[in-house]
């Protein structure tokens, strides 16, 4: 439930109240920006004026309250929207709460006055439009709004993106392995490319899953969680998740195919005489269980192809992206099969000749076993020692690499960002935190989260620093510099300093 305005017991008089509205309204407008409704919420009930108000009732709205919103404006004055179309951005939220407590012709109204409205007005547009439409059960129109939020105008915020991406991963058609992994794919790069990444927290993939089940697509859910796991570095929270979405094989769709063709093989050798027609009608089971029988439970045919195809992938951590098992050759693994076949061969060869000298009486049974460990454990122990080793030299390649990555961000979290953005979020924000901005004198209470005040000594604003929406990382909100210097008073008529 959204909470209501701000007793008058505890009244903001004076130069410090209204110091305090303007820090907690610029703070709960940062905090909208990376869309963390629970903080921005706790933030403009500290707000005591038609501006917190009307801000709480865009919260209760894009959290599916929109009864609670649409109390919130009619307590505030704002209940009825002029015939000739919204003029202001309480009116759209109005028509928004009408929209999603079914009323077709207002979300008709709401979706009309799109193409009249100001170009400064257009996100906060969409989001109403894209609550509204949820509300109200088009689905379709939300998706395609929530699209537009990310696709036009660039945001990745975890509201905007686990939508975008849920609705974009639900989509898929066909059944081509390949395009499922592909569609999947692009999905998990736009996860992969937000901030927080997902190894730094996972809320937003996690978000994605929720809403990817809630819509009865597990699958889904679990294809996304796989290709995601598979584009960076592996995290705890990340191997919980995908452990909690992975879905079952059936082992039954690679047994019984091949239980098909040892009995078709053996009536067909005992019956005819002859083993191809048992190997044709084995084949022929094989085939049919790979294209219409389901490999992993729960899925689709194509989408248990594609999920095999996804969990065949691993990381390197070298090039960033995502590599087949075995389909590159490595220069350490590839020296180590040459020497292991170099030194194998050749011992097991003089091996076999000394052991079967008849001079020796060396068992045909110990000679067979030392002659195979020289042709197959000797070759298979230097390529695994080259596999090794080659992980080991690319892990400490990466380890360098992100070293230097996290030197240059850290130089770059030194200089000044508050001419730039209004937040930030993850490891950025913890460094600029650390490194650029000062402690503030005073703490401004958030429901539920620590908070301190810091101060950029360059500019003179003052940021509020808080966990982030996920509790994994730090979020950094902007608030206004400090207000002017009042003039000294004039100096009283006199000798100027002279005696």
């Amino acid at each position: 439930m959204t909470r209501a305005p701000a007793s008058s017991s505890h009244p903001l008089d004076g130069a410090a109240g209204a110091d305090r509205r303007e820090l907690s309204s610029a703070w709960a407008l940062a905090a909208e920006d990376v869309d963390d409704v629970p903080l921005a919420a706790a933030l403009w009930s500290q707000v005591d004026d038609p501006r917190g108000t009307s801000g709480r009732a865009r919260l209760a709205l894009l959290a599916g309250d929109a009864a609670g919103a649409l109390a919130l404006l009619e307590t505030a004055g704002v209940a009825d929207v002029p015939a000739d179309g919204p003029r202001n951005v309480d009116h759209l939220v109005v028509l928004g709460c009408r929209a999603a407590l079914g009323r077709q012709d207002e979300l008709s109204r709401l979706v009309a006055a799109g193409s009249t409205l100001p170009a400064q007005v257009r996100l906060t547009y969409l989001y109403v439009l894209g609550a509204a439409a949820e509300g109200a059960g088009q689905q379709a129109l939300a998706d395609d709004v929530w699209l537009s939020v990310v696709a036009d105008h660039g945001v990745r915020t975890p509201h905007a993106l686990s939508r975008c991406v849920a609705a974009w991963v639900q989509g898929r058609r066909g059944t081509d392995p390949r395009a499922l992994v592909t569609r999947v794919a692009q999905g998990a790069h736009e996860l992969v490319g937000a901030v927080p990444r997902p190894w730094e927290d996972v809320a937003t993939l996690e978000a994605t899953t929720r809403l990817l089940v809630a819509r009865g697509d597990a699958a889904g859910a679990a294809l996304l969680t796989a290709a995601v796991c598979r584009l960076g570095p592996r995290s705890e929270a990340l191997d919980a998740l995908e452990a909690a979405h992975a879905p079952r094989r059936r082992i039954s769709q690679r047994v019984v195919p091949f239980l098909v063709l040892v009995v078709a093989l053996g009536l067909s050798m005992v019956l005819v005489r002859h083993g191809l027609p048992g190997m044709i009608l084995g084949a022929a089971a094989i085939r049919a269980s790979r294209r219409w029988w389901p490999p992993v439970h729960g899925m689709s045919v194509a989408d248990g192809r594609a999920w095999d195809a996804l969990v065949a992938l691993r990381f390197d951590e070298r090039s960033g992206q995502p590599q087949e098992n075995l389909t590159s050759l490595r220069l350490l693994p590839s020296l180590g099969a040459v020497c292991g076949l170099g030194v194998g061969v050749p011992l097991g060869v003089w091996w076999g000749q000394w052991a079967l000298d008849p001079v020796h009486g060396v068992p045909v049974q110990v000679a067979g076993v030392v002659f195979g460990l020289c042709w197959l454990v000797v070759p298979s122990l230097a390529v695994w020692a080259g596999v090794r080793a080659d992980r080991e030299r690319r892990r400490r390649a990466a380890a360098r690499t992100r070293a230097e990555v996290d030197a240059a961000e850290l130089e770059q979290a030194a200089t000044c960002r508050c001419w730039q953005v209004s937040a930030l979020v993850g490891r950025f924000a913890e460094r600029y935190a650390t490194s650029h901005l000062g402690v503030a004198t005073g703490v401004l209470p958030v429901a539920g989260r620590a908070a301190s005040v810091r101060v950029c000594p360059l500019s003179g604003m003052r940021w509020l620093a808080t966990a982030s929406l996920g509790g994994a990382g730090v979020v950094l909100l902007r608030g206004p510099g400090p207000g002017p210097v009042a003039p000294a008073a004039p100096a009283a008529p006199g000798t100027g300093g002279y005696i």
